[in-house]
């Protein structure tokens, strides 16, 4: 067995994000910038400015400043939902991060372990099994805190016993071996969370840890049930995660919200606490989050007195809305849906949910489109009949803001109802899909951002809760033709999304196979540019992606068609974008040649158009891969053999192999070596037999750049054709003479 090992990356990057934090934590917000590469940065939602504009302020103390930075960033990470900022954007980056195995700076560990809670007996146990056998196994469900326990035992024993933490990078389902972790004073992270080992990969690494070098550790993190079937031989190395009491990881998730009731009167609440009780720690995130918004809206509507605080019926009610909120909305929605059977009403409350923050006359309109899209006739409302969007907006539990746009009163409820409608009608995905595809491209920028984001969120909760990627291919074709960024953001963030990661990179696999039905030219070039995003972290799988689909473009079609121009286009600059990354360039180097020697014809042809496109990079003395110092003739040979065209006709070959001849006039020094290239890629004298196929392929090719006559000839192209030519027959060992050629 072998490891991939991560690259040397600067110790600049944010952590992974933690298996006890649904959403990763991120630095404060600054101020927004002008900037022409992309949207402002995260600015907190309405909502939360509310709150803090009310909070009680202490300037002069920088310990309340730290404090108020600490929540922001918490801030920011939970309220993912009203954020108007690249949320996705962080997300995708720290997931990139995550995958890709960065070292960790004890900075960014620091923030990414805020609201981590040690547990004693776990420590405890742990650090006694990493100081006697070196490896130890976190075994848990999701959410149960693995990776961050896993960063907060190795983060205590830097300067002690290891000098650096990082995340062993492999791509998924890689074979993996102690041994290949050369670094010494090391504490490594195995990251399996998605992962069913084989069955003996517990003995291995029992066998495998005295293999580790001088003073590095290894934390393996797995599923309870993955270890089950796999763990046999390595029973003493495990150690499944308990975690502390649940209260005191409530009340460290609010320790810097500016509550003006007391953290702990809220944690030890009966209902509350019964509530968190049984939950592993990720979800204990969406309780403090619900007691912050309970007491924010509360705020907003002038009811958080003194005097309301400290009685227990007044806090009693809060209580009950916070268990609400952080339960689930599902009982509510169905008790409303069967209250309000009225089309007119559920409509409303959809267009709502999907449009939270606009203004209230689009959403009236927007609920008129819905019905339309979903085949029912809306009836009209001329003058004053039916409710008003007062009313309407009171019915579906939303208030009508002072800047007239409609908000719900409670935490998650927007999402809870696309959520609850999603469930409940399966049959009009498809209806709602496109519907809500077109909110997003018929508002202003300003107003789009957000809603593809929360949009987008929504699909990955859905795909990874689920287990089915219809509704995220559904959308991403959607928006690929009018909303490409969010349509490559929706993919790349569900490649990433601990859930949903694995189910969508199987999706995209699937997608590419040739026995699939072909996708449209829009949506082959998003995706094309959602797995260049995701080659950082998975180079080899996401390459053979782009190969695949540059491999299933039309072949045979027109190579000025607006479809196969878009497609080419897009895998031109994906391969051009991974081989311009010296981290990178090597990997691609490896696997182009691993592609060339692979029996399966799927992989050969995957090199040939990957090599196609490389081919066609320009320098200013000529192809950039034979001017390029760590490129030699041999491979670029190898290359050629495999790339020409020996059983169908490759557009993106030919245009490589036009621009290496012109490449050979313009540039006379390097006339020699392109022509010795091509006819070696034909026959070498250490090949046993000659190859007549690739002959006639080079000829062909040598045909479409130089055409014969009635076409208008060119003296210098038509001579380099026929020196090629006769070099090629010289080379047959079975061809005549070429005197005796001329005589017949």
């Amino acid at each position: 067995m072998t490891s991939s090992l991560p690259s040397p990356q600067p110790p600049d990057g944010p952590p992974p994000a933690p298996d006890h934090d649904p959403h990763p934590s991120v630095d404060p917000p600054p101020a927004p910038a002008a900037s022409h590469n992309g949207p402002p940065p995260p600015q907190p939602g309405p909502a939360a400015r509310t709150s803090m504009d009310d909070a009680p302020r202490t300037d002069d103390s920088e310990h309340h400043e730290q404090n108020t930075q600490d929540y922001w960033a918490w801030r920011v990470s939970q309220r993912v939902g009203t954020n108007n900022g690249v949320v996705i954007g962080t997300l995708i980056e720290q997931g990139i991060r995550r995958l890709r195995g960065t070292t960790l700076a004890a900075k960014d560990i620091t923030t990414h372990l805020r609201a981590y809670v040690r547990d004693p007996d776990d420590d405890l146990t742990i650090n006694k099994i990493l100081n006697e056998e070196r490896v130890v196994v976190l075994t848990g469900t999701d959410g149960s805190g693995r990776f961050s326990t896993a960063l907060d035992v190795l983060h205590r024993r830097l300067g002690d016993t290891i000098r650096q933490i990082r995340q062993v990078r492999r791509e998924p389902g890689d074979p993996f071996e102690a041994g290949g972790l050369h670094e010494p004073g090391t504490g490594w992270i195995l990251d399996l969370r998605a992962e069913a080992p084989p069955a003996g990969f517990g003995a291995d690494l029992a066998t495998d840890a005295a293999q580790l070098t001088q003073r590095s550790v290894l934390v393996v993190l797995i599923g309870t049930d993955a270890w089950e079937g796999c763990g046999t031989g390595a029973t003493r190395l495990s150690h499944p995660l308990a975690g502390p009491p649940r209260d005191r990881i409530l009340e460290k998730y609010l320790q810097h919200a500016p509550l003006a009731i007391d953290r702990s009167r809220w944690a030890e609440a009966p209902a509350i606490a019964q509530g968190i009780a049984a939950l592993v720690p990720a979800k204990i995130a969406a309780w403090a989050d619900a007691i912050v918004n309970t007491e924010e809206v509360e705020r907003d509507e002038g009811r958080l007195t003194a005097d309301l605080i400290n009685k227990d019926a007044y806090f009693e009610k809060l209580v009950q809305q916070v268990v609400k909120a952080a339960r689930d909305w599902r009982s509510e929605l169905l008790d409303w849906h069967t209250a309000h059977e009225d089309s007119d009403y559920r409509n409303y409350l959809l267009a709502a949910a999907v449009l939270e923050g606009a203004k209230s006359e689009r959403i009236y309109a927007a609920s008129t489109s819905l019905a339309k899209a979903l085949n029912e006739t809306p009836e009209p409302r001329p003058g004053q009949q039916g409710l008003g969007v007062v009313a309407l907006s009171r019915k579906a539990k939303a208030n009508l803001q002072p800047d007239g746009t409609i908000r719900f009163q409670y935490h998650n409820y927007a999402e809870a109802v696309v959520d609850y409608f999603l469930d409940d009608r399966p049959h009009l995905l498809e209806e709602f899909t496109r519907w809500t595809a077109d909110q997003v491209t018929g508002l202003d920028e300003n107003l789009a951002e957000p809603l593809a984001q929360r949009v987008s969120q929504w699909v990955v909760h859905y795909t990874g809760r689920h287990r089915r990627t219809r509704l995220l291919k559904s959308l991403a074709e959607q928006w690929s033709t009018t909303y490409p960024g969010a349509a490559r953001d929706l993919l790349v963030l569900a490649a990433v999304d601990d859930h949903s990661g694995d189910l969508a990179r199987n999706a995209y696999r699937r997608w590419t196979s040739p026995e699939t039905a072909p996708l449209s030219a829009a949506f082959t070039a998003v995706l094309i540019r959602a797995c260049c995003r995701l080659a950082e972290a998975h180079p080899v799988s996401m390459l053979g992606r782009i190969a695949e689909l540059a491999t299933s473009t039309r072949q045979d079609g027109d190579n000025k068609d607006p479809q196969t121009v878009q497609v080419t286009q897009a895998v031109s600059e994906a391969l051009n974008a991974l081989w311009n990354d010296r981290q990178q360039r090597a990997g691609i180097h490896h696997q182009l040649t691993s592609w060339t020697s692979d029996p399966h014809d799927s992989h050969k042809a995957a090199a040939q158009s990957t090599f196609a496109h490389l081919a066609q990079r320009r320098a200013a003395d000529g192809p950039a891969l034979l001017t390029d110092p760590a490129i030699n003739t041999t491979w670029l040979t190898n290359m050629w053999r495999n790339a020409l065209p020996t059983t169908g006709w490759s557009p993106p070959v030919a245009d490589a192999f036009a621009y290496w001849m012109q490449s050979a006039l313009h540039h006379p020094q390097l006339r020699e070596d392109i022509e010795q290239i091509v006819c070696d890629a034909v026959h070498r004298t250490t090949d046993p037999h000659y190859n007549a196929n690739r002959l006639i392929a080079v000829q062909n090719l040598l045909y479409s750049w130089a055409p014969a006559p009635p076409t208008p000839q060119d003296a210098e192209a038509t001579q380099l054709r026929e020196r090629i030519l006769t070099r090629l027959r010289a080379q047959d060992p079975a061809a005549p003479p070429d005197g005796y050629a001329r005589h017949a």
